[in-house]
């Protein structure tokens, strides 16, 4: 007599109760690179690192990869055929739900942070609460850490990194929208944001799931994320500043203040400002940069020039922007009046370009 077979997940035996010869050899793999890992698992990146060598997983075995400080399971793959010294997996199971290393067998707490094999019984405990877990969730939730005092926790940031589909509907890509610009960002770049401890007022997870913790944290840009919390004026002003297009630095550029002379108490009160001097030069920059000396205007690239090497590079500042003080306004007022010929001239062919003053 013949009975109808349940494909349902209670109805399946566990590894546990399967004979040894039935359970795969289980190879743990916890990669310190969480970030770049969780993304490569996400997007299905031939990046993803996978263990080699001779005492490494081989072609039948089982990888579990897991990423973060208490450690989220990010993948499970059957070792395949081999690509060189590397091996490529036949299957992987990247799960979209939350799973928890500490919540699959008790002791698993001991391998936190290694590599390496597992022992029989523990690799049946792990395969176990994988599907577990998987089937019905976590039992503990993770604390996502203050964001706004540094980085979120990375279990959280490597949870909501491959949970990107079952939180947005669509893989991840390469390039995602910052959450509140909208602007695509290299994923590598985007930072984790827990908005739902900003919404309960808390730095914890506050009574939330897990699953309701990865839902309230929103990837978005560094710039972004500064101006979801509390910061000072000179913090905002700072970070809205233009990006030096020189040396890319965003955050160490000075406003160029032209055509004024200031007292001491007034130069040491305005910080974040430097004094080009009181003759304006003609095209004027507006701002500084004190992380490669460079001087620009908003609306151009950067002062350039043209060598005889090769390609155009941003014109260094050859001194210290600063006020000027009676003695240089009155030099600059002598060379002024110079006859035609003297040295004070630009030679032909050459262009004038803005000196800073010397002085502050």
């Amino acid at each position: 007599m013949l009975h109808a077979v349940s494909t349902e997940v209670d109805a399946l035996p566990s590894v546990s109760s399967l004979p040894a010869w039935l359970v795969p050899s289980v190879y743990l793999n916890w990669s310190s690179e969480w970030l770049r890992e969780s993304i490569a698992i996400a997007t299905r990146s031939r990046e993803h690192a996978l263990p080699g060598g001779p005492d490494g997983p081989k072609r039948g075995d089982v990888v579990v990869t897991v990423l973060g400080e208490a450690g989220v399971v990010a993948s499970v793959e059957l070792m395949g055929a081999s690509d060189g010294d590397s091996w490529i997996t036949d299957e992987l199971f990247g799960p979209d739900r939350p799973i928890v290393w500490a919540d699959l067998f008790d002791g698993a707490d001991a391998y936190i942070g290694s590599s390496g094999w597992l022992p029989a019984e523990h690799a049946r405990a792990v395969l176990d609460g994988i599907a577990n877990q998987f089937h019905d969730g976590p039992v503990h939730t993770i604390d996502p850490g203050d964001c706004g005092a540094g980085p979120a926790a990375s279990d959280v940031h490597v949870l909501r990194i491959i949970g990107h589909r079952a939180v947005t509907g669509w893989a991840m890509r390469r390039e995602e929208r910052c959450a509140t610009c909208e602007r695509f960002v290299d994923v590598h770049e985007l930072q984790a944001h827990d908005d739902g401890a900003v919404r309960l007022g808390t730095t914890t997870a506050g009574g939330r799931t897990l699953e309701q913790v990865i839902r309230d944290v929103h990837l978005m840009c560094g710039q972004c994320h500064d101006l979801m919390h509390a910061h000072s004026v000179s913090a905002q002003r700072a970070r809205l500043r233009p990006q030096c297009p020189g040396c890319g630095v965003r955050g160490k550029t000075k406003r160029i203040v032209w055509g004024m002379t200031f007292t001491d108490d007034v130069v040491s009160a305005e910080p974040d400002v430097v004094y080009g001097g009181f003759e304006v030069p003609v095209p004027a920059p507006e701002w500084y940069c004190t992380s490669c000396h460079a001087n620009f205007g908003s609306t151009v690239v950067a002062s350039r020039v043209l060598d005889e090497q090769g390609p155009a590079v941003p014109q260094p500042v050859t001194g210290a922007i600063g006020r000027l003080d009676e003695d240089a306004l009155q030099s600059a007022s002598t060379v002024a009046e110079m006859p035609e010929g003297s040295a004070a001239d630009v030679e032909p062919g050459e262009s004038a370009r803005w000196e800073p003053t010397n002085g502050i």
